[in-house]
């Protein structure tokens, strides 16, 4: 698999697939890019395809640094892998996570892209404490009962290591406290606010001047506001229907139907080639 080392020395591992105009796929929650591979081979029909594991997710580097929040190292490093792999202007695209990240990436380096496809916008109170909780929480919590060997036993955590035998060392020699601190600045991402629709977006929407396709959301964690708003900053921008309803999504998340949401993804590939045709 290969593997790019960023300006600061974090290993991420990536894959390109496919021939035609570049496009840079981000996955969506904590998750590797293995969860996009149903999109991945109908996107790689149409596109020289970049889908990569972003440090902290996969088989990745971990790495803790509490100057920069998450989201904005996340921005760097896609705008960075994108140059070294002489792919940009891309298509830089991606849901929930994934579309924070296009667009952060986008708003650190506009050159990355010739157009975003975004889909899930998180926002709305209950969206953004949802995802700060998840994302930060558990992990403060076990720090704090047993240190960071209690973080390393965490599912999450242990599935780092498991994919990088790296991580293991990298985790278990931080400090707890400072590892702490770091979560509690990175939740700090996710704090809902009075008159924002849109969580973990670090920059001015309407500074964004390329081509913009947003389908929208239409549940709890992706209400259809976040969208709405998004679309309502960014100049030109396209809104599109989600492919699949609210209540699909939702039985997907909760478990009451087998499956991930990333199963419902494929249903975007008709939307996306249609705007980038």
């Amino acid at each position: 698999m290969p593997v790019f080392t960023t300006s600061d020395g974090c290993l991420l591992h990536y894959e390109l697939t496919g021939s035609g105009p570049p496009m840079v796929l981000t996955p969506g929650g904590r998750e590797g890019r293995r969860v996009l591979d149903a999109l991945t081979a109908e996107l790689s029909k149409h596109f020289r395809l970049l889908t990569w594991d972003r440090r902290n997710t996969g088989t990745s580097d971990l790495t803790f640094d509490e100057t920069r929040s998450e989201q904005a190292i996340w921005a760097a490093d896609l705008a960075e892998l994108a140059h070294a792999l002489d792919l940009a202007p891309a298509w830089i695209a991606g849901g929930s996570a994934g579309c924070r990240v296009s667009l952060n990436a986008v708003l650190h380096d506009p050159s990355i892209a010739r157009g975003l496809v975004l889909w899930s916008a998180s926002g709305g109170a209950y969206g953004a404490q949802f995802l700060g909780h998840n994302y930060h929480v558990p992990y403060i919590l076990a720090a704090q009962r047993g240190g960071m060997a209690a973080v390393a036993e965490t599912p999450f955590f242990a599935g780092r290591i498991a994919g990088n035998a790296r991580n293991r060392d990298y985790l278990l020699s931080f400090d707890a406290d400072r590892f702490i601190a770091v979560m509690k600045h990175w939740n700090e991402s996710f704090y809902p606010r009075e008159g924002e629709a849109l969580a973990g977006i670090e920059g001015d929407l309407a500074s964004i001047r390329m081509p913009t396709l947003i389908i929208e959301g239409n549940d709890d964690i992706h209400p259809a506001e976040a969208s709405q708003a998004l679309a309502a900053s960014i100049p030109g921008a396209t809104l599109v229907p989600s492919p699949w309803s609210g209540e699909e999504f939702m039985a997907v998340m909760t478990g009451r139907v087998p499956g991930v949401v990333f199963d419902l993804y494929p249903q975007l590939v008709p939307q996306i080639l249609e705007f980038a045709d």
